[in-house]
Parts: C-alpha cells; sequence; structure tokens
C-alpha cells in the first residue's frame, strides 16, 4: 500500500467586495461558446421484443410511434431542447427548427 502524504493548503482571501460576484466577460456565453455538446434528433420509439429484435433484417421496417409530417425533437443531455420538420439538404438529413424550449 502506497503512503500519501497530506500537506495543508493555505488559500488567500480573492479581491473585491465579499459577496458581490464580478463579472468575468461582457457576453456569458464566451466563457462556453466553444464547448462541444451533442445533439440527438429523435425521430420516435419503436417497442419489440428481444426475439422481434432478432429477426430483423437488412430490408426490415421497423414502425415507429411517430406520424409522418410530425416534429421530430432535438435532445440536450435527456431534454428535449428544439423540435422541427426533418428535411433534406444536399443529400444529409437536415431539421427546420419550428419551436425552440425557453425554461419558464
Amino acid at each position: 500500500m502506497t503512503k500519501k502524504i497530506v500537506q495543508a493548503l493555505e488559500l488567500s482571501e480573492l479581491d473585491g467586495v465579499p459577496g458581490k460576484r464580478r463579472v468575468v466577460t461582457a457576453q456569458p456565453l464566451d466563457v462556453v461558446r466553444d464547448v462541444k455538446v451533442r445533439l440527438t434528433a429523435v425521430l420516435g420509439e419503436a417497442s419489440l421484443s428481444v426475439g422481434e429484435l432478432f429477426s430483423l433484417t437488412d430490408k426490415s421496417v421497423v414502425t415507429l410511434n411517430t406520424l409522418a409530417g410530425e416534429d421530430v425533437e432535438l435532445m440536450l443531455d435527456n431534454q428535449v431542447v428544439a423540435r422541427g420538420a426533418l428535411v433534406i439538404a444536399d443529400d444529409n438529413f437536415g431539421i427546420r427548427i419550428s419551436e425552440v424550449m425557453t425554461k419558464e
């Protein structure tokens, strides 16, 4: 077992008025603007038994619980952040945003 050396650390007081927050930047989002996040587009869901799942082939069609023409949900960290219509843009799928969620 390796011994760990523990030392006390002294921290100095921060400059400024106690209890007041300092503004880091004029634009609050500038600090995190370049942070990468994963946005997920949810077209719909299907419920299958394990047997049905294993019987799928390359020609199988899985029916989703979403009707054609319904909005696609955009999710960030399992939270719906926007909705929109599925579109094709230059041989790629895209989503035309129609609604952006806001905190109330």
